[in-house]
């Protein structure tokens, strides 16, 4: 049987014979919900398409051939809701997936064209006198690409309305994907006016609309409804945060097992584990299917599937233009640890430079952080979230070697880094010299820098070294609070511990690393490395003037 890697159209899958996590009581979970229009968000690959392919097959009347597709899927066990709803309505069907142009004007004449082959999927409407010649002069209009911008903001609720007059019955919509305009206008500086677009399209097909019976959209992200939904009340949203309809998106383990059986793969589960679980969505902790897909179609190949299909830029760039307590925060989650921050489900793209909530809530949206649990607190949900997997913890380290190689070369950066690992101190110094004065402008090194701004350059030691030590900072050990420790997960390799203080005169830099040396004698930080049985530490204190820098180190014997 073969593997269905980028197959989302749900017939094609079925009659192909591939491989397939059965997620067909969605259909009637979707049909059986009461709201009128239901947006689901989950990360990209992560089945939207395919599960909003396989209601339009299943729902879609004057389907020649097709009412076999279903056969043995578990929808059909329930008899009763097969002959209530298959095949029994008409169907628009949408995806905003491929607009992610550089520009408005390109991005628009996508959806023009989107449109258009929109329409001509439903030529069968200017067949007889069911239209009118001014409806058909319209939708002649859009067919050839040819429609007023009035028209194009119109061209799902004026469908909707033809084609209800066509077959006396309302359609069902289905819109894929609905928010990837209004992500892409962002990165490209033309989120205004793609957004003004978008909220009339979709207001005006969803909104107070007679001629739909029901919609229901996918995205990553909910967006405000004053920015994109403003007057629409009849929407329910599952983000997430919202367990409902959990396990179609994403593979549950006994899929991903079913999956690596049926295929004949020899791989670890506890190894696609570590590289593709985390995702959790109330009782529901999942797998990401596009990388389960890829890697057992690779053989069973551990690799960095996901991270590959779409641009990581919007990521990078909020996080690098982030304030240093997000940065503070992002040190934490590429230590391995949790952090707790408000989650917001509606997102408001203004406000992602200016509140912090936004920009986790678009980080755990879109899949790069996993939530383990939220509680109201007051008026804010509070998250405690971490890094789901290590393939997204590949992202991070992209972003963050992306920041350092901007000013310095990468093989420069490895240098620094290994140095430190290698016990080399004094090379380390250097490299630290040298780094500071060739980053400086971009790190904003002066005289008044506080102290805690040279832990921004301790993320490059973070992502660099994590895979040989448990690195913590911040943490209390013995009579105070260390700066940053690195902890190596092999005992027989010497501890590291650095310290840093930050001086007003040039003159008194070497006093301040002394100080600094003394204080990791005096209030005992060594302590932290007898928890995990290391024999020695270098302590390490360093001493910051602007970019002016003084270091000392020692060598301590710590268990005897």
């Amino acid at each position: 049987m073969r593997l269905p890697v980028g197959i989302d159209d749900f017939k094609k899958l079925i009659e192909g014979g591939y491989l397939f996590a059965d997620k067909s009581l969605f259909i009637k979970d979707v049909m059986d919900d009461g709201a009128e229009v239901i947006l689901i968000t989950r990360p990209r690959r992560f089945g939207k398409t395919l599960n909003l392919s396989m209601l339009d097959y299943f729902l879609r009347q004057n389907h020649g051939g097709d009412e076999n597709l279903f056969e043995n899927l578990n929808i059909s066990t329930d008899v009763e809701f097969c002959a209530k709803h298959q095949r029994q309505y008409p169907v628009i069907f949408v995806t905003f997936k491929d607009i992610k142009q550089d520009s408005y004007k390109e991005s628009y004449a996508d959806i023009v064209t989107l449109m258009s082959e929109l329409y001509e999927k439903h030529s069968y409407l200017l067949e007889g006198n069911v239209l009118s010649e001014s409806e058909k002069r319209i939708f002649r209009s859009v067919q050839d690409q040819e429609a007023s911008l009035s028209n194009i903001r119109a061209a799902l609720k004026k469908l909707s309305q033809y084609i209800k007059k066509k077959f006396k019955k309302s359609p069902i919509i289905l819109i894929d994907e609905y928010d990837t305009p209004r992500q892409e206008a962002y990165v490209s500086n033309y989120y205004q006016k793609m957004i003004g677009l978008m909220r009339s399209i979709l207001g005006q097909a969803l909104k107070g609309n007679s001629a739909m019976s029901k919609c229901i959209l996918t995205g990553i992200t909910r967006i405000s409804q004053e920015s994109l939904f403003s007057g629409l009340n009849n929407i329910s949203v599952y983000t997430l945060l919202k367990e409902k309809y959990g396990q179609y998106f994403g593979f549950k383990e006994e899929e991903v097992l079913k999956l690596i059986r049926e295929s004949k793969k020899e791989i670890s589960i506890s190894s696609v584990t570590e590289w593709y679980n985390g995702y959790q969505v109330g009782k529901y902790v999942l797998y990401n299917p596009w990388s389960i897909i890829k890697c057992l179609d690779s053989n069973g190949q551990l690799d960095f599937y996901w991270i590959n299909t779409s641009s990581n830029a919007l990521i990078g760039k909020l996080l690098d233009e982030a304030k240093f307590t997000v940065k503070q925060q992002f040190e934490e989650l590429l230590q391995g640890n949790t952090i707790e921050q408000p989650i917001s489900e509606n997102l408001v793209f203004g406000d992602l430079g200016i509140r912090e909530d936004s920009l986790w809530s678009l980080l755990l949206y879109a899949g790069y952080l996993k939530v383990l649990s939220i509680e109201l607190r007051g008026y804010d949900y509070l998250a405690k979230m971490a890094i789901p997997n290590k393939e997204v913890g590949f992202v991070y380290y992209q972003i963050v070697t992306g920041w350092f190689g901007a000013a310095i070369s990468l093989d420069f950066y490895h240098r620094f880094v290994q140095s430190l690992a290698n016990g080399q101190i004094d090379k380390f110094k250097e490299y630290l010299e040298a780094y500071i004065m060739q980053t400086g402008s971009h790190f904003d090194f002066n005289s008044n820098t506080p102290e805690q701004v040279y832990h921004v350059f301790i993320l490059g030691l973070v992502v660099g070294l994590r895979d040989q030590y448990i690195i913590q900072s911040n943490k209390e050990s013995g009579l105070g609070r260390f700066d940053v420790t690195f902890i190596p997960k092999d005992n027989k390799k010497s501890g590291i511990l650095l310290e840093f203080k930050t001086s007003a005169s040039v003159d008194l830099l070497l006093d301040k690393a002394r100080e600094a040396l003394d204080q990791i004698k005096d209030k005992q930080y060594l302590e932290t490395f007898k928890l995990h049985n290391i024999a020695s530490a270098c302590a390490i204190s360093v001493a910051f003037c602007g970019k002016q820098v003084a270091l000392i180190y020692e060598n301590i014997r710590i268990i005897a």
